[in-house]
């Protein structure tokens, strides 16, 4: 009885060890031996001597945990003993990679309290030491509710490891507020055949990249608008069968992701924009955006991406920005002016 009392003795002291160690300690803020038996006897009441904190630490060292120390040499009696010094957990997570997973979170745009309490559990990868410098930060909850598309990701993730086409009907809301399925011009629900290339998350939204049966493009869809999504037999299409993709370029390169995910070949455009947007410019485009001049008043920058997106942000900055070139895309642009000048009526 006594070697049982004096077992459970040892497990509950490694258990102890293993908790002070996760919970006061990091890479940053190692512990001693005597600091781990101050924190043992102060918060689990618990005695034992240095001597037995020494070996249970090395016990969980040698068990394969990550428990690591700075090991220097001493010479005792003229022959030369380790010693081991500054023990601490080694966090799977570090505390910058913490603050990387926690800043997403306050991107999310999920509600606050649900923020909250994620980031507290979040934290407990982590030491007590850990701070995260948000108490005064708050995140403003998106207006919408985030979109779900839990079994559908399930079922494409499938079609994507086997390389499978799918079919899938793809919704739509209706002036009765309602969800319906897409149709053909004879009025009958569209059955969609598709082989899928990519599951891109952007905007809250997971988008899928794929290619229609019959078409050459590569078209987007929203994951949680698709329905009734099945797995084919059908083997999807290659990529490297698709106009624009023969000559071993990736898929990712005919996209753009800004407030919406655009697809199609990236082209050098060139615009004229007041010089108040130059912080939407970096923001929207990055290091891509070359600044070709700039006036008091005017800039002129090019940029490389698909026609589609850079007409979408001409449309949203009007009339502060300018498209004047490719020349394709400027009619378009105007075109597209033209039709919100009729809708509203000229001045």
């Amino acid at each position: 009885m006594a070697g049982e009392s004096v077992d459970r003795g040892s497990k509950m002291s490694i258990m102890r060890i293993v908790q002070v160690l996760l919970r006061e300690s990091d890479r940053e803020h190692p512990l001693t031996q005597q600091e781990i038996l101050d924190f043992m006897e102060k918060k689990y009441g618990m005695t034992v001597s240095r001597r037995s904190i020494g070996r249970n630490l090395n016990r969980l060292k040698e068990a394969g945990l990550p428990v690591v120390c700075r090991e220097v040499t001493r010479v005792v009696n003229g022959k030369e003993a380790p010693l081991s010094l500054d023990w601490y957990w080694d966090h799977v997570v570090s505390q910058d990679e913490l603050k990387v997973l926690i800043d997403l979170l306050y991107f999310s745009h999920l509600p606050a309290q649900q923020v909250r309490q994620l980031t507290e559990k979040l934290k407990r990868l982590q030491s007590r030491t850990f701070s995260d410098e948000k108490d005064n930060v708050k995140n403003l909850p998106s207006p919408g509710k985030p979109a779900e598309a839990g079994e559908n990701l399930s079922i494409l993730s499938r079609a994507l490891s086997q390389k499978k086409m799918i079919s899938f009907y793809y919704d739509h809301y209706e002036a009765d507020g309602k969800r319906h399925h897409g149709y053909t011009v004879s009025g009958e629900d569209r059955l969609y055949r598709v082989s899928p290339y990519q599951i891109t998350a952007s905007d809250d939204r997971y988008f899928l990249l794929c290619n229609e049966e019959g078409s050459e493009d590569i078209s987007v869809f929203k994951v949680d608008m698709m329905t009734d999504v099945t797995v084919l037999e059908e083997p999807a299409r290659l990529q490297k069968s698709l106009k624009g993709l023969e000559t071993g370029e990736k898929i990712g390169d005919f996209l753009f992701s800004g407030h919406g995910i655009y697809t199609g070949r990236p082209v050098l455009c060139s615009f004229e924009a007041d010089w108040h947007l130059m912080s939407d410019i970096m923001d929207d485009f990055g290091r891509s955006a070359r600044l070709l001049s700039a006036r008091q008043d005017l800039v002129t920058v090019e940029v490389t991406i698909p026609a589609s997106a850079m007409k979408a942000w001409a449309l949203k900055h009007a009339p502060l920005v300018k498209v004047t070139a490719p020349s394709y895309l400027v009619k378009e642009v105007k075109e597209a002016a033209d039709g919100l000048s009729r809708l509203y009526g000229s001045p």
